[in-house]
C-alpha cells in the first residue's frame, strides 16, 4: 500500500465526498465499474448509487464530519476505522429530524486498482445511529 493510496482515500473519500458533500469527487475517485457494499443492501451500488447514498446522508446530517482513527494497507487494499459526529437535521430513511447529536463508528475496506477505487465494503453501527436519533430503543438490536 503506497502512502499515495492512503492520501487519495483520505482526501477524496472522507474529506471531499463525505465531509464536504462534493459528489463530483466520486467521479474522480471511483472506477467505472465501482461497487459499494452496504449493510442490509442485498446488491452492490454503483458510482451513481453511491452518490445517492452520500446525498441522502448530506440531507439528513449536514454537519457530519469524519475522523479517520486508523488506516491499514496492504497492496491495493486499505482498511479504515473511522468515527463520525453530526446532527440529525433532516429526514433519514423516513425518520423525521430529531435535532439529536450522533456519534457512530465504522470500518470500511477499500480496494483500489490503478489509483482508482474499484470496491468498498462499509459497515457501521446502525443500531447506535437509530438509537441516537430516537428511532430504536436503547439496547435494541438492529
Amino acid at each position: 500500500m503506497t502512502s499515495s493510496n492512503k492520501e487519495i482515500i483520505r482526501r477524496l473519500w472522507y474529506e471531499e465526498l463525505w465531509d464536504k458533500w462534493n459528489l463530483s469527487a466520486a467521479d474522480e475517485l471511483c472506477s467505472a465499474d465501482y461497487q459499494l457494499h452496504l449493510p442490509g443492501v442485498p446488491v452492490p451500488m454503483d458510482r451513481s448509487g453511491t452518490k445517492q447514498v452520500v446525498a441522502m446522508f448530506s440531507a439528513s446530517f449536514p454537519d457530519l464530519t469524519h475522523t479517520v482513527d486508523e488506516m491499514i494497507g496492504e497492496g491495493d487494499t486499505l482498511a479504515v476505522r473511522w468515527s463520525v459526529n453530526g446532527t440529525h437535521r433532516g429526514e433519514f430513511q423516513g425518520i423525521p429530524a430529531s435535532g439529536s447529536s450522533v456519534k457512530v463508528s465504522g470500518i470500511t475496506v477499500h480496494h483500489l486498482r490503478d489509483g482508482k477505487l474499484r470496491e468498498t465494503w462499509l459497515v457501521f453501527d446502525t443500531a447506535a445511529l437509530l438509537q441516537q436519533i430516537g428511532a430504536a430503543p436503547a439496547g435494541a438490536k438492529v
